[in-house]
């Protein structure tokens, strides 16, 4: 490559050359004019570009420059060998590569004439330029010519493909074999030969399976191989594996024995016992005649020692006994059976109910929201592997003997509000669970806890009165009922007044308890009053009973009848008149007059 470049002065003038922007300092000749590349390597080409500077000086330099191709070629680096023999249909690889610049493009010829693949299918052009040739026909026998060219050259090498046949030959065998009934099995058959043996499998004069049979359960594998899946009992006997193609016919046979499958037929059920009873796992099994049978008994994944624990016994028809049975025998029971016919494996939970045990920390305490009522609380026990159908509540009054107080409590309950309480009295409590085995222990009692004094909720009782004198009336009572005094009774309150008329109310009170008569004194004459009486404790005066009216007895009347005239009638007669006396002087009923 030249560069010719004009400056003055020329003595001032520089060129230089890259290569694809890297500076080149080898093969520069004339003043660096000329660039000169001896024997040019794919690796030489590039852009080449010379630079003329004028040095010391503002001038601005100028450049030129050009391509370089280096072609290289066609080279094989893969041949096929001279040679080739195939067996029919079967794939065949020629190889055939080559490398260059540009890269060679490949072309096939059999026979002098170029492979269409387009045309015939069988034949592919592999990356990279190798043909393979599928399902080998005797046609394909010739010569295969493999051609690399490309714009700096061709070359070619070819190779004689001859396709063979060959008679079967059964390279392995169906073996003597033994299934469990249920399970798949396959009978091997491997053939060799030229074109591919057909395989046939015939169980006596049976065809089970071929190129175009088909029977369920069997099914031709690939390789030839025969697969029976699932077997059966009916399926033992003797199998024929037979090979053929146009050069002939091979055979092989073996024997198929099937066993019945070992089975649980009568598998452990979950079962649910009382504590110190007996438990029994079953664990029937059928099983082929000539298999011997194992039986183990697992528990939560570890193996039973039978021989080791007394209280377990293992029947030889591979029953479980266990007796006394305690929490400790709770969990899942595994029975696993072993033989050459099979294994088989079943589970079933044991579970181990007692009675509940006691409710935890039971409390008692004044319910904040309810008067004359007491909150209740504690914590679920164990419910013996049962669930709880209800708690039994006990209560002990004043220190009396324990009594039940609620008898139907809800399983999920852990509180309770007890009501209908009586004031001034103190209670204490215990609980009990219940399931399906019976009622457990009582919890330890609560602490007595004392309700708070209320004023009594019911009168004095039985009251009466009677008159005593013209200015007296006597008043008897009997107390509350216990159960309504609500604390202990200071006394009473009497009250009275006229009958009738809105006049206030008189009060008595009588600091005694025991004391149940008063004689109210000082009264008014022949006047009829209305009395009641209340109790009253330490809280308060409880309600009055309700009224009794009595009248005084009855008085001499105050005044004297009025305006007395008397006058003679005859000799022998007189006669008295007067005013009658205002009935509010009388103080009684009218009797008569002297």
């Amino acid at each position: 490559m030249e560069c010719v470049a004009n400056a003055r002065p020329l003595i001032k003038l520089s060129i230089s050359w890259r290569k694809n922007g890297v500076l080149v300092s080898s093969g520069l000749s004339d003043f660096n004019r000329r660039l000169t590349i001896l024997s040019p390597m794919v690796s030489d080409a590039g852009f080449y570009e010379c630079e003329a500077v004028l040095r010391s000086s503002s001038v601005p330099s100028v450049s030129a420059g050009a391509y370089l191709h280096v072609y290289e070629p066609p080279q094989f680096i893969k041949e096929p060998e001279r040679h080739i023999t195939a067996e029919m249909e079967k794939v065949v690889d020629i190889p055939c590569q080559a490398r260059g610049v540009p890269q060679p493009e490949i072309v096939w010829y059999k026979d002098a004439l170029p492979i269409d693949p387009v045309k015939m299918p069988r034949y592919r052009v592999l990356m990279g330029g190798s043909l393979q040739v599928n399902g080998l026909l005797p046609d394909d026998t010739g010569m295969f010519q493999c051609f690399a060219r490309n714009s700096a050259g061709e070359v070619q090498t070819n190779t004689y493909l001859a396709v063979t046949s060959i008679a079967p030959n059964i390279t392995a065998g169906p073996s003597d074999s033994t299934v469990i009934d249920g399970m798949s099995i396959i009978l091997h058959c491997e053939t060799s030969g030229a074109p591919r043996p057909a395989i046939t499998w015939q169980k006596g004069e049976r065809v089970l399976a071929s190129g175009s049979v088909q029977l369920p359960r069997f099914t031709l594998l690939e390789s030839g191989s025969l697969l029976i899946s699932p077997s059966h009992i009916s399926d033992a006997g003797t199998y024929t594996c037979m090979a053929s193609n146009s050069r002939g016919i091979d055979e092989a046979s073996a024997e198929l024995i099937v066993w019945a499958r070992t089975r649980i037929t009568t598998p452990p059920q979950d079962q649910s016992v009382i504590k110190g009873t007996k438990a029994i796992m079953t664990c029937g099994v059928t099983h082929d005649p000539s298999v011997i049978v194992r039986h183990v008994w697992d528990k939560d994944g570890s193996m039973i020692n039978v021989q080791s624990i007394p209280r377990m016994r293992l029947d030889v028809d591979g029953t479980l006994h266990i007796s006394q049975t305690w929490s400790g025998d709770i969990g899942t029971y595994t029975c696993r059976v072993t033989s050459v016919g099979g294994n088989d494996s079943r589970s079933a939970h044991l579970r181990v109910r007692q009675l509940p045990h006691a409710p935890e920390n039971p409390i008692a305490m004044l319910s904040k929201s309810e008067k004359r009522a007491i909150d209740l609380a504690w914590a679920k026990p164990f419910d013996g592997n049962s669930p709880l159908i209800r708690y039994i509540l006990e209560v002990s009054e004043n220190n009396a003997p324990w009594a039940i107080l609620l008898a139907n409590i809800e399983p999920e309950s852990t509180a309770v509000t007890v009501n209908g309480l009586i004031p001034a009295r103190s209670y204490q409590f215990r609980l009990c669970a219940v399931n399906d085995v019976g009622k457990g222990q009582f919890s330890k009692e609560t602490d007595r806890v004392s309700l708070p004094e209320e004023p009594p909720s019911a009168p004095p009782q039985n009251v009466i009165a009677s008159g005593r004198t013209n200015q007296s009336i006597m008043i008897q009572w009997q107390p509350p009922p216990e159960s309504h005094q609500n604390g202990i009774l200071r006394g009473y309150t009497v009250r009275y007044r006229l009958t009738g008329l809105p006049v206030d109310y008189q009060l008595k009170n009588i600091s005694s308890p025991d004391v149940t008569t008063l004689l109210l004194e000082d009264l008014i004459i022949w006047t009829n009053y209305e009395l009641e009486v209340a109790a009253y404790n330490g809280a308060g005066l409880g309600s009055f009973s309700h009224k009794v009216t009595e009248w005084t007895l009855q008085g001499v009347p105050t005044i004297a009848p009025g305006n007395v005239q008397v006058e003679a009638v005859n000799s022998t007669a007189v006669r008295f008149t007067w005013t009658a006396l205002n009935p509010q002087f009388i103080n009684g009923i009218n009797q008569g007059y002297k």
